[in-house]
């Protein structure tokens, strides 16, 4: 498989950015999933049955998240995945679509999609998840076909992000965007058997402060120094609603994080990300403008913690995240 070079042109960026109206490309690797989300006043007791305030059907998954934000701030997305042949896949690509993102299956697993049962506290906008992600983690199925990047439109491809799920798809793509100069992301939440050989595939890391490696303890210091034995660049740990932490080849530092008002925190990470890919595939990976870079992925996603679900958001200006 070959990439073109280059990077995308320049969609809508806000912060007084110039731009080329030319919106830029991203590819998206890994899980998507079918998200059941209900509001209720609060968790149900064994026996117990509570009504549903408000309810979404929607995709879901770390990769198929970060998509949708990257298309809301004015880019192209294109998210490949393994999806089933079964009747609620065609839900998922349903909702990819309806909000800007091209779904790729390039490969399949039996049964039905990944599906999440997930209820939101209103009060504090926690979340419990019930969900066979520990399956999707382990499962690696391999790709029937890969798109072909070949020919038109090839050349402005600007980033590719990974979230580690379905590792035989994600890794011929990072790898054939490093051989290009092309710029790969990690959404890593916490540290898995095989999470050496994604994180040696990326040039930037974005982990979360659950991410502890054998031998870190979660260590801050420790974390960075682990990832850049690895060979990532530019690496940042988000801490919820506390100040990002980051490094670059030749500095450090730490992103605060604006206060908002929390609906709910469902997603909030993966939009995250894909506003972190929207910038760099716009502007390049530059380290003198990472820590601004993370600063508008950070506005981005606090936006989407104002209301209820993984959409509603999306009503707001794709160029603040508002």
């Amino acid at each position: 498989m070959s990439v073109g070079t280059g990077h995308g042109g320049h969609g809508r960026i806000g912060d007084n950015e110039r731009v080329n109206p030319s919106p830029p490309r991203a590819i998206f690797a890994g899980l998507a999933t079918l998200d059941i989300v209900q509001l209720v006043e609060r968790l149900p007791h064994p026996d117990e049955k509570v009504a549903a305030l408000d309810f979404l059907v929607a995709a879901g998954g770390p990769a198929a998240n970060a998509a949708v934000a990257f298309a809301h701030c004015g880019g192209k997305a294109l998210l490949v995945t393994a999806l089933p042949a079964h009747a609620m896949t065609s839900l998922i690509v349903a909702d990819l679509e309806a909000h800007g993102v091209e779904a790729s299956v390039a490969a399949s697993y039996e049964g039905a999609p990944i599906t999440a049962s997930i209820l939101v506290t209103r009060a504090t906008g926690e979340r419990a998840v019930v969900s066979p992600t520990g399956n999707a983690t382990n499962a690696n199925p391999a790709p029937t076909a890969l798109p072909d990047l070949e020919g038109s439109g090839a050349n402005d491809l600007g980033a590719v992000m990974l979230d580690g799920y379905f590792r035989a798809i994600g890794l011929p793509f990072a790898r054939a965007a490093r051989e290009h100069g092309i710029p790969v992301i990690l959404d890593a939440g916490s540290h898995k058997h095989y999470t050496d050989e994604v994180v040696s595939a990326v040039d930037v890391a974005i982990v979360s402060h659950d991410f502890a490696p054998p031998g870190t303890e979660g260590n801050p210091d420790a974390v960075f120094a682990y990832l850049r034995g690895l060979g990532v660049t530019h690496a940042a740990i988000t801490q919820g609603g506390g100040e990002i932490l980051f490094v670059t080849p030749s500095a450090a530092g730490s992103v605060p994080v604006g206060r908002v008002a929390v609906v709910d925190t469902l997603g909030a990470g993966d939009f995250f990300h894909g506003a972190l890919t929207y910038r760099i595939a716009s502007l390049g990976l530059d380290e003198g403008r990472f820590a601004d870079d993370l600063a508008y992925a950070a506005r981005v996603a606090g936006a989407s913690l104002g209301s209820f679900g993984t959409r509603a958001w999306l009503a707001g200006s794709p160029a603040t995240g508002g």
